[in-house]
């Protein structure tokens, strides 16, 4: 009876565990199957990792407030001091990607056009352009860094909604990155997959 007990306890632990994973959709929007290998993010994205990036960190533990955080590098890691005080990786390329969800898509528009904002005041802008990957628009920059005691040198980003997702995608890159920003996210975005 008692390894009874303790079977049936393990069976209902492991299934309210399984319940805390992200839902994987079965199909994407651009119609593909959703696909084991995708780094799926929030379950509301999943994204084919191109060569040359490598997946680092995954955070859900933000989407108690909607909000989903993954990030992927280039190069080696190396040991870095950030400007406060606080030890960290530095890679030759890194790329951040940040969902926050909102009530409805007007909400996640206002959201993705504030982010735009801080980084037009934020960047020495260099292009802006409407872009289109996988059939999801973008407002897409380039730029370099004004601050001088950032280690990365120039980058790209990309500010766009799907239903009610406000998405940034930033890769920021050091001077000795011999690719360039611009096209490694397009090939990033255009490997996205959103849920159906």
């Amino acid at each position: 009876m008692k390894k009874l007990a303790v079977l049936f306890l393990a069976g209902a632990v492991s299934l309210s565990l399984a319940g805390c994973g992200q839902n994987v959709p079965a199909t994407a929007a651009d119609g593909a199957q959703w696909n084991d290998s995708w780094v799926t993010v929030g379950g509301i994205l999943g994204a084919d990792t191109p060569a040359g990036l490598d997946s680092r960190e995954n955070k859900n533990t933000l989407g108690i407030k909607g909000m989903y955080y993954a990030t992927w590098s280039s190069g080696e890691a190396e040991p870095y001091v950030n400007e406060d005080g606080n030890d960290t990786d530095l890679y030759d390329a890194q790329l951040y990607l940040l969902l926050a969800g909102s009530k409805s898509a007007e909400d996640a528009e206002k959201n993705a056009e504030e982010w735009l904002k801080m980084a037009l005041e934020q960047y020495n802008i260099e292009t802006t352009a409407a872009e289109t990957y996988n059939g999801q628009t973008y407002t897409v920059i380039t730029y370099t860094f004004s601050s001088e005691t950032n280690p990365y040198s120039n980058g790209a980003s990309a500010f766009g909604v799907y239903q009610n997702y406000a998405v940034s995608a930033e890769l920021s890159c050091q001077d000795k990155f011999d690719g360039d920003a611009k096209t490694i996210l397009a090939d990033f975005l255009e490997n996205c997959h959103y849920a159906a």
